[in-house]
Formats: C-alpha cells, structure tokens, sequence
C-alpha cells in the first residue's frame, strides 16, 4: 500500500469546516507533525513542499492524500465555530514555523 492510500485508509485526511463561514482547512496528520494543506492553491505546510515540490514542481504525497480523499469521499470531517478560526490558524502558523526551523 502506498503513503498514500495509508494516509487515506487511516484516516489521516481531515476536513475542518468552519460555520456559519464555510470556511475549509485540510490537514494532514504525518509521520512528524499534522501539515496544513490547500489543494486549490497547491499548498503544503511541509518541508517537501517548501524543497522539492517547489522546485520539481510535483505535489507532495500530503496534497496527493487530501485529492485521492476528496475523489474517494473518504476523510474525517470535523466542523467549527468561525470564532475558533483565528486561534486555529495562530496555531497552524506557530506548528508550521516550528517544523521548518529543525
């Protein structure tokens, strides 16, 4: 089974909706850390984006689970008050900027 197919089987792919917005945040729980993606801009909060994605121009196996979850309606879904979505992103940007930094 590829990372992939692991990461959606395991339920690893989770969709944070935020009410009364609609607003959508994916996440993708890894080996290291839970990354932040957005597969309509092509975005990754891991260092594979940041290295590889960008210059090869090849998404990252964490963007690639999030489409195949999407494709196969297989993710955990959780929804969210807009109130908790400025502390929720605080917190993203915090976890991303610690990850770069090792």
């Amino acid at each position: 089974m590829s990372r992939i197919d692991t990461a959606v089987e395991s339920g690893s792919v989770k969709l944070l909706r935020f009410a009364p917005s609609g607003r959508r945040l994916w996440i993708v729980v890894g080996r290291d850390s839970e990354y932040w993606t957005d597969p309509e801009l092509g975005f990754c909060s891991c260092k594979d984006f940041y290295f590889s994605s960008l210059t090869k121009g090849e998404p990252c196996y964490h963007l690639k689970s999030v489409h195949k979850a999407m494709l196969d309606d297989k993710f955990v879904a959780f929804e969210f008050s807009d109130d908790e979505y400025t502390a929720f992103l605080q917190a993203l940007a915090q976890d991303s900027a610690s990850q770069l930094l090792r």
